[in-house]
């Protein structure tokens, strides 16, 4: 015959038979799926990549660069009162190639309204291959210059390459990519700072 204390004891063995045989496994399934949904929380977007660097809202380092055409310079503060868009590319890149050909679209559509200028961040770089690039791109009639010590990308803190980004007159970023850029969404862009 079995005692008060002997069946409490066997009782208290069930329950942790049974706590061992569903709790642990149902408490590692919990953890797995609260590591699932906090992975996926709002925070992180798979749509775009993270902004990295100077941020929308920022205003633009000022920089002067050697053109591509002999002896110029280009200063970026002595080119405001207008939006100005920056692309950092390399001669050899053929992922810039569209984007370089939608800004010279875009430099004929808008002519004296906008900036654009090209920056070729390759220390290799030379004017005869940043003027082959610029063949390609439909002879972008838009400033072309030359980063090739990487000064400007890195005060923009700049690590890919496509980098675009569009200022408005005062020199304010108000758009950044990390991505080719299509004609339509630079447009779209520039549609909102201009009259």
């Amino acid at each position: 015959m079995k005692t008060k204390s002997s069946q409490k004891r066997a009782g208290k063995n069930k329950a942790s038979s049974t706590l061992l045989r569903w709790g642990i496994p149902l408490l590692l399934i919990v953890g797995v799926a609260m590591i699932f949904v906090l992975s996926r929380s709002p925070l992180q977007t798979d749509s775009k990549p993270p902004q990295s660097g100077v941020g929308i809202g920022d205003i633009a380092p000022d920089f002067s660069v050697l053109t591509l055409e002999e002896g110029e310079l280009f200063v970026l503060s002595e080119n405001r009162g207008k939006p100005t868009i920056i692309l950092f590319m390399a001669y050899w890149c053929g992922t810039c190639l569209p984007e370089a050909r939608a800004l010279a679209q875009l430099k004929n559509e808008y002519d004296d309204q906008i900036n654009v200028i090209a920056l070729d961040v390759d220390a290799s770089s030379t004017a005869e291959s940043l003027e082959q690039f610029k063949q390609a791109a439909d002879n972008g009639a838009y400033t072309w210059a030359f980063d090739s010590d990487f000064k400007v990308a890195s005060s923009y803190q700049v690590n890919a390459l496509d980098t675009t980004l569009i200022l408005d007159a005062k020199g304010i970023i108000v758009y950044r990519d990390q991505v080719p850029t299509t004609h339509a969404a630079l447009k779209g862009e520039l549609e909102k700072l201009l009259p």
